[in-house]
């Protein structure tokens, strides 16, 4: 299989962050064959995401790709079934998809 290689100015996605003002903010992806787990990293750090609420307890973020006929996101698993790591083109994510980050808290 062939791999697709894509430049910075040319797969960006519109991502909301449940939450947060971020709805539908275009972001340039700038490798798509980076893994989920770090994808969701990098949207952390650009967005400067807290890492924790405000009772002091871990928040895991979630990717989710909004689906043609679905109202709820669906999420993107880190890893597959054989433990390997996922990235976006794993999951056929396109430019101009539109993704969701979710932020779930960890009970302490």
């Amino acid at each position: 299989m062939e791999e697709e290689f894509f430049y910075d100015d040319e797969f960006i996605v519109h991502l909301t962050i449940d939450g947060t003002s971020f709805e539908e903010v275009e972001v340039k992806v700038t490798d798509p064959n980076k893994t989920i787990r770090d994808q969701i990293s990098s949207i952390i750090q650009v967005f400067e995401l807290p890492k924790m609420d405000n009772g002091g307890n871990p928040i895991q973020y979630l990717l989710g790709q909004m689906l043609d006929d679905s109202e709820e996101p669906e999420i993107l698993d880190f890893e597959d079934e054989d433990g390997r790591e996922q990235c976006l083109l794993d999951y056929n994510v396109q430019p101009g998809d539109h993704l969701h980050l979710i932020s779930v808290p960890i009970a302490g």
